[in-house]
């Protein structure tokens, strides 16, 4: 960002969504130090007591769902998804702005419409047979934790589209220098 700190980057908004992000990465943290825990526990009890605990999977793939939807909302808003910007190279900053108004356009129809989606599933639950295979854990939970962040994540695209029209013309404090 070329170390400039401008009123959309450091404002009411943006701090909003730094501190959402950072408690998803509070729960994340949470969730990774349980799968942890898990696993350790399941290696010991598997290869020490050669007693496998049963539905340890269920807990394991439940504990990395929280893991996933804290790492898609921490790394939107604090941009450490990977991206390659081979535009730049080729073409003017025209263009550049062009192709990022597309970008984020699309990203925000479709992380909106994958939240909106995980909402709707996450809500039918037991009925519809989304439990896990053997402990028969509800995913309703779970679904709406991936919606949040998704939530999360498209709130952020959507106003850094925003920052990035209002800002058109001159530099766009939501793109990343490389």
């Amino acid at each position: 960002m070329s170390g400039v700190k401008t009123q959309e980057t450091t404002g009411p908004a943006g701090r909003w969504f730094h501190r959402l992000a950072n408690l998803f990465a509070i729960l994340g943290g949470i969730g990774l130090f349980a799968l942890m825990l898990i696993t350790v526990i399941s290696v010991f009890w598997r290869y020490a007591l050669r007693d496998p605990i049963f539905g340890i999977g269920d807990l394991s793939s439940m504990s990395l769902v929280v893991v996933v939807a804290a790492g898609v909302a921490y790394g939107a808003v604090h941009r450490v998804h990977i991206s390659v910007d081979i535009i730049s190279a080729f073409a003017g900053r025209g263009v550049k702005r062009v192709t990022d108004l597309i970008v984020r356009a699309l990203s925000v129809l479709i992380c909106g419409f994958a939240a909106w989606a995980l909402a709707v599933k996450g809500g039918c639950g037991l009925p519809c047979g989304a439990v896990t295979q053997n402990l028969n854990i509800v995913h309703t939970p779970f679904y709406y934790l991936l919606s949040a962040a998704l939530a999360l994540m498209t709130g952020f695209v959507l106003y850094q589209l925003i920052v990035g029209l209002k800002h058109w013309s001159g530099a766009d404090p939501s793109e990343v220098d490389l």
